[in-house]
């Protein structure tokens, strides 16, 4: 009897590795670790170079022009990263009418597009737009613009 139930748990814990083990390759191979296909990521690490910052990375929560304060932006969350289009919330400093900036920061809206290469092997999203509240607390609107007037964020 203790035989068979030696037996019995040694076959459930081997099942049981290799349930775990099927399950960790499927969710790696949803998700493009097992595929070998690489996350794309923001632009080039040398656009806005030496003082940018996210550039080059994959999802940045935080990116920044290395100038002046609303050439930056933070506690970016994005959706749909990896598809064709991805969109990110986040917060960054503008600029009050009669000069200066405001206190508090204003709601942002990104949107990465035009997959490519940037030069190198790395898939990277060459085109970044924005859409921006007039005063913070306010709501995003207004027509899209391209980033730092930039047609790519592939340049240095």
């Amino acid at each position: 009897m203790e035989l068979l139930l030696r037996r019995t748990l040694t076959t459930v814990a081997v099942l049981t590795v290799t349930l775990l083990t099927a399950l960790a390759v499927l969710t790696a191979a949803s998700s493009g670790g097992a595929t070998g296909a690489p996350t794309p990521v923001l632009g080039s690490p040398s656009y806005m170079a030496p003082y940018g910052v996210g550039w080059g990375t994959a999802h940045p929560r935080v990116i920044d022009n290395g100038g002046d304060p609303s050439g930056s932006v933070k506690a970016l969350r994005w959706r749909s990263w990896g598809e064709p289009t991805t969109k990110a919330r986040g917060l960054t400093p503008i600029f009050r009418p009669g000069g200066g900036y405001y206190r508090k920061p204003a709601r942002i809206v990104l949107r990465a597009t035009d997959l490519g290469t940037c030069g190198a092997a790395t898939e990277a999203y060459t085109r970044l737009e924005f859409r921006v509240a007039k005063v913070p607390g306010g709501s995003v609107s207004g027509p899209w613009r391209p980033w730092a007037g930039s047609a790519d964020l592939c340049g240095g």
